[in-house]
């Protein structure tokens, strides 16, 4: 453990917000990242970012909504909670952070979890000067729209004749958090945020569908410039669910904070290749085994969309005991750029003998094309990051645009 974690406590009008900071275990100031948690849950569900954020070097800010958890540490009551009021709680929060004099600079960057991102998205929009960057994780943008069709999670009710109590399990929900919204654009309140933006959402999530991140990342890219940018990203977790819970969640978690760190770096994830194995070839060594494996995919992203010419392969070094030790990837990518120009990529995909323990993150790619539009790519320090699975790892190169 690399951090430390104290106590903090704001208000907003006569009302307590309390929370945590988690610091890194150093002297000095640290920039600072305030985490929202989403609808009905509290601060412990993004512990896990805040400690990651801390061990990265940040001032990791975490804390209840105002009357926005089943079982929460701060002020109000359940049946006065809005997203607008959760706005206001984030403002409290936000000046708290400021005047800490173990925070470096006047600007912070604010992360979300689903109800959380939205009212993070909306509180970028009206303090940009404030918020340097801004990371949504399954934003839930989808709550006018639920408020209209009288479906918002749990409760059910008639959205012509909105009650002044939705229901009271498992938390008592006031008619004011769909009156609220009923007659809101969620893009409008969210527009505006000039900075960049990391957009991440599950696959698979059956809470907040995924149309709204395309949604909001097209409305974000267009005000940036409308070509795809390291300042504007969306990136999808392979058959991820809402709030990345579940077997996989450990997974998906080491996922999501890779691509934090290096959208934080200015790096984005230019190729997204989906490999099945095709056939193997297992050859006895001195020290081990050697297996060469054929495999085909598919490439679809922001970028570029496309498909693994034949012939590609890897060869994987194994030590005794299963230990994996080294492998070599060539393959080529046959498809089309951003600008829809038909293009070729080469891929020479490297993890170097005893280079790394962590099989999903030591592979060192070199990336050639003569693609004008992904040119960038070219003599570039790529990063990759890869996904195992049986039928083939889930292959996701990253690099500066």
């Amino acid at each position: 453990m690399k951090f430390e974690k104290h106590a903090f406590s704001c208000r907003r009008d006569a009302l307590t917000i309390r929370g945590h900071v988690y610091l890194p275990r150093a002297d000095g100031s640290f920039p600072a990242v305030i985490i929202s948690h989403g609808f009905m849950a509290n601060q412990q569900s993004v512990q896990q970012y805040a400690e990651a954020m801390a061990n990265e070097g940040y001032a990791a800010f975490i804390y209840d909504f105002c009357g926005g958890c089943v079982k929460g540490t701060s002020d109000g009551a359940n049946r006065d909670m809005t997203v607008f009021t959760e706005v206001a709680d984030l403002k409290a929060v936000i000046a708290h952070v400021l005047s800490q004099p173990f925070v470096r600079g006047d600007r912070l960057i604010l992360m979300g979890c689903s109800q959380g991102g939205f009212v993070s998205a909306m509180t970028a929009a009206q303090l940009p000067e404030t918020v340097e960057k801004l990371i949504l994780f399954y934003p839930a943008l989808c709550i006018p729209d639920d408020a209209r069709t009288g479906k918002m999670m749990f409760f059910r009710f008639d959205p012509q004749n909105i009650p002044d109590v939705l229901g009271k399990w498992p938390m008592e929900l006031g008619g004011n958090y769909a009156r609220s919204v009923i007659d809101k654009d969620p893009y409008a309140l969210i527009a505006g945020y000039p900075g960049p933006v990391l957009i991440v959402h599950g696959t698979a999530d059956k809470v907040v569908a995924r149309s709204y991140a395309e949604k909001a990342y097209r409305m974000y890219l267009e005000s940036q410039g409308g070509a795809p940018s390291a300042n504007c990203q969306l990136v999808y977790v392979d058959k991820g669910n809402h709030g990345l819970r579940g077997l996989k969640s450990r997974a998906w978690f080491n996922y999501s904070f890779f691509v934090i760190q290096k959208f934080l770096e200015g790096k984005t994830p230019v190729l997204n290749i989906d490999v099945r194995l095709t056939g193997k070839e297992k050859t006895k060594l001195d020290k081990g085994r050697k297996v060469k494996a054929g495999f085909e995919g598919i490439s679809e992203g922001m970028y570029f969309t496309g498909k693994v010419r034949s012939g590609a392969y890897d060869e994987q070094i194994y030590l005794r005991g299963g230990q994996p030790d080294s492998c070599h990837a060539v393959y080529d990518l046959d498809g089309v750029d951003y600008v829809g120009s038909p293009c070729s990529i080469h891929i020479c995909n490297d993890m170097p003998s005893g280079g790394t323990k962590d099989w999903n993150r030591g592979w060192i790619p070199r990336v050639t094309t003569d693609d004008p539009a992904l040119s960038f790519l070219n003599d570039q320090q790529c990063e990759t990051y890869a996904e195992m699975r049986l039928s083939g790892p889930f292959i996701h190169i990253f690099a500066k645009k």
